[in-house]
């Protein structure tokens, strides 16, 4: 039982190296190339563990071929195009200037009612609403509406809108994190003067976060005023 934890353990920590060498991209956009490697992985990590007879540099070497091939790929598909609709494929223009391409929609299986689907996923409930409709190479379906269904921009408006950023997660569990204090410029002094002002505990706050133009939310633990 220690045999196979311990292999277990290593072949967790390869894999976990393997994937954070692939990049943050191919955990939420996966492309074909991507997740044959992802399944091939799977297999070879697999093997050792299910059996103890199999020594584990048979998953190990393979493992980082298979990782270094994808690299490879992917660095030789961003130096050179002409590589990228190979492994890559290109994007499929499913609707266009509000047409709709039936000989697309064919050619890459997705019949009607899936594209309805998908365009209702994205928010747009009226396929006469869409100007652009564009399967792209990782799967995912990017619509761009015609203008006079688009909802009206601060522009279109005509507003002068102060740049507010991101909301700094400054204490989080009544933790303070000194990476986003960092970030805005602020030190733990300015901050207990801020908790001070508010007559709020560090042990009262459950998240308190700072944008960059300066706007702060507190939340309290609701038990703190029980």
């Amino acid at each position: 039982m220690l045999t196979i934890l311990i292999r277990i353990f290593l072949i967790y920590t390869i894999l976990l190296i393997t994937m954070r060498v692939m990049g943050k991209r191919q955990i939420g956009e996966m492309q074909v190339s991507e997740l044959v490697t992802t399944i091939l992985l799977s297999e070879l990590a697999a093997q050792p563990i299910a059996d103890d007879r199999i020594p584990l540099v048979f998953a190990v070497i393979p493992i980082g071929a298979l990782i270094s091939i994808e690299v490879i790929l992917s660095y030789a598909v961003t130096k050179l195009p002409f590589l990228k609709p190979i492994f890559d494929g290109k994007p499929s223009i499913l609707i266009n200037r509000g047409q709709i391409c039936t000989d697309e929609m064919l050619k890459v299986r997705i019949s009607l009612e899936e594209l309805l689907s998908q365009l209702r996923v994205a928010g747009v409930p009226d396929i006469s609403d869409v100007e652009y409709a564009i399967l792209e190479h990782n799967g995912q379906l990017s619509v761009i509406q015609k203008k006079p269904a688009m909802p009206p921009t601060i522009a279109d408006l005509k507003l002068e809108i102060k740049e507010s950023g991101i909301a700094h997660a400054v204490i989080v569990d009544s933790k303070v994190s000194e990476y986003d204090l960092t970030l805005i410029g602020k030190d733990r002094r300015w901050l207990d003067s801020r908790l001070k002002k508010r007559n709020a505990a560090l042990s009262d706050v459950l998240l308190f976060t700072i944008d960059d133009a300066g706007k702060e939310n507190l939340i309290l633990r609701k038990c703190a005023h029980s």
